[in-house]
């Protein structure tokens, strides 16, 4: 189980292995709120590129709060979720309105902020005002389920409850900066204390650790059965017009990429029946002839996005030029429609177009 002594052994570990990652230099609140709200959902290792690309665009919470919404999401490109670009630059935007430009230092009102949760406030407060507050992440969650041998599902509000009322009291009483002891937690959670095949013997908590001791690490933490994928054929068109621009829409409630660009589109659900799509149809059967003739089909992809798996299946066409638009739809010239795409799925299907065109 957890305890002073346990921090201790585990602070001294962290200060021999701790990673110099570009995130970690010239730590401001902004650098450190952007860095953690990315790392929630993304790999370290992937997100190291990404997350550069973004500071360096937007390197002060006065410029990301200034840029457009399209610059963010471009900027945000490979970072995950795009519901948590928007929630930043909303949130930038309220600091330089409501706070001067300036990251509140109270974990209250961190917490009334867009893209600032509990975990994401302990995170800035701890490290950078040094609120003793602890991280409940995925990472320090699997080492409670291990070191105090839980039962309880980590993705349970009980688990989470558990979690804070386990780890304040030490918070409190320690005599550890709370920030360093919470990126030691989320750090051998990342290289050590790992999901699959743990490295126990490299572990500073293995002492404490009561799945260790009984042998039982592979039974934590407890799993929840695996929801089944929902198939999708998705069906993209890239419908060019007269002077070869593409037609794209802005898609406000469809049921992919809300608020995203992006190209016109069809959804079929081979378990319901069910099509979907995303212009407006006058008839009972949507056919993408109301607005152009297709030419060609390209390669399949697939792709995955939440409990989805989608098989994307690309067209290229002739738009038709008497084709009334529906709301949201226009015409951009096909030089810019890269930048205008955000989305990883669309970009795969970009990709694909600009491969045929030189064939």
């Amino acid at each position: 189980m957890l305890s002073l002594v346990a921090f201790d052994a585990l602070v001294a570990w962290f200060r021999q292995v701790r990673t110099a990652y570009f995130f970690r230099q010239e730590r401001t609140p902004y650098r450190v709120w952007v860095a953690e709200v990315v790392l929630q959902q993304t790999r370290v290792e992937a997100a190291l590129a990404p997350l550069a690309r973004f500071l360096a665009a937007f390197p002060d919470v006065e410029s990301l709060a200034h840029a457009s919404e399209e610059e963010v999401l471009c900027a945000f490109r490979g970072l995950g979720y795009y519901g948590r670009a928007r929630h930043l630059h909303r949130a930038a935007q309220i600091v330089c309105a409501k706070h001067g430009g300036r990251l509140p230092e109270t974990y209250a009102e961190l917490c009334r902020l867009p893209s600032i949760g509990q975990y994401t406030a302990a995170a800035i407060g701890s490290i950078s005002f040094g609120l003793r507050e602890p991280v409940v992440d995925g990472n320090v969650k699997r080492i409670l389920a291990r070191t105090e041998l839980w039962d309880a599902l980590p993705s349970s509000a009980a688990f989470t409850r558990q979690a804070y009322a386990r780890l304040r009291p030490l918070f409190v009483e320690m005599t550890h900066a709370a920030g360093e002891v919470n990126e030691a937690l989320m750090e051998l959670g990342q290289k050590v204390c790992v999901k699959s095949h743990p490295r126990c013997h490299e572990c500073p908590l293995a002492i404490w650790c009561r799945a260790h001791n009984q042998r039982q690490v592979e039974h934590y933490p407890r799993v929840k059965v695996k929801v089944s994928k929902i198939p999708v054929v998705w069906h993209i068109y890239i419908l060019r017009d007269s002077q070869s621009r593409v037609l794209l829409q802005r898609w406000q409630n469809f049921y992919f990429l809300k608020g995203h660009l992006a190209l016109p589109s069809l959804l079929e659900f081979p378990t319901s029946g069910r099509t979907l799509a995303s212009w407006q149809s006058t008839s009972e059967s949507p056919s993408i002839t109301e607005l152009g003739e297709i030419a060609e089909e390209l390669a399949s992809v697939r792709h995955t996005i939440t409990y989805h798996s989608i098989c994307i299946r690309p067209y290229v066409g002739r738009a038709k030029e008497s084709a009334v638009l529906p709301e949201g739809m226009f015409w951009q010239p096909m030089e810019i429609v890269a930048e205008l795409l955000v989305a990883s799925a669309l970009n795969k299907v970009w990709q694909k177009f600009c491969q045929y065109l030189l064939l």
